[in-house]
């Protein structure tokens, strides 16, 4: 679940990434801060354990003999231990909003979405449903859709959902992830495209990036969190949630046409 259009979004220099059906931005001013802060506080307070320390409390259900179950604690500051991440992309997400929004209630998701804890899948499908009283419509109080479906519009707070049509190891349905930050990078010296560094925040069985020991490897430059290592040294994955950045170095590109991704703000 790490790769992602080519480990950066890559769009046309001159066209907007615009690969879904549109509909009118909402009202409501956006309000994705605190999703931020929720995911970051815990991100941050288990970092002190560093790795293999946190594979005990952050890890990806299921992955690397994992037990698969679903626990998101935040704990008390300074307590590493007393935090914990043991959940799947989706399944982080939707207790980092619960927990950063009185509003996220099971009721809201389920009557928004129809489901308590949605998986990707279930995302992405709620969020490009347009249709008049549709899932975007009920849950248009707190997120709102912009039209134009931009990755340089993407900013900290914007959650990102991707369906995955092609399949993928382990029978994912997608990948869900809360934007940190974006910034034009230069990837392939084409002229006619244009590729994006968009640091994110998630939870995936495999860490994004390929990591390498030598030195001169770009990963260190975009090092991902859940990477045990350094330049020159032996490197070893781990899985569970990070708050940096997608692969600089993957082989891998993902079409919008196999894996659709659909862009949206978290607003009051």
């Amino acid at each position: 679940m790490k790769r992602l259009a080519g480990s950066l979004f890559t769009v046309s220099a001159a066209l907007a990434l615009t690969v879904l059906p549109t509909t009118a931005q909402a009202a409501g001013t956006e309000d994705g801060a605190a999703l931020v802060a929720a995911e970051n506080e815990i991100i941050d307070e288990l970092a002190p354990l560093g790795w293999p320390g946190q594979d005990s409390e952050n890890f990806y259900p299921g992955a690397a003999g994992h037990a698969d179950a679903a626990s998101v604690v935040w704990g008390t500051r300074g307590d590493a231990r007393s935090y914990q991440v043991e959940a799947r992309c989706a399944q982080f997400l939707t207790a980092s909003l619960k927990h950063a929004y009185t509003w996220a209630t099971d009721t809201w998701f389920t009557n928004g979405i129809g489901f308590r804890s949605p998986s990707s899948e279930q995302y992405y499908d709620a969020f490009t449903d347009t249709s008049v009283g549709g899932a975007l419509e009920d849950m248009s109080d707190h997120i709102t859709r912009p039209s134009a479906q931009r990755v340089q519009d993407l900013h900290a707070g914007s959650i990102i959902a991707v369906k995955y049509l092609d399949g993928s190891e382990g029978g994912a349905t997608g990948h869900m992830m809360t934007v940190e930050s974006v910034a034009p990078f230069e990837r392939d010296g084409n002229r006619a495209t244009q590729e994006y560094a968009v640091t994110v925040a998630d939870s995936t069985s495999n860490p994004h990036g390929v990591a390498l020991s030598s030195k001169t490897s770009p990963h260190w430059a975009f090092r991902d969190t859940r990477v045990e290592g350094s330049p020159g040294l032996t490197t070893k994955e781990w899985s569970g949630a990070t708050g940096y950045w997608w692969g600089r170095n993957e082989a891998a590109f993902n079409t919008v046409a196999d894996r659709p991704m659909v862009f949206v703000d978290v607003t009051r």
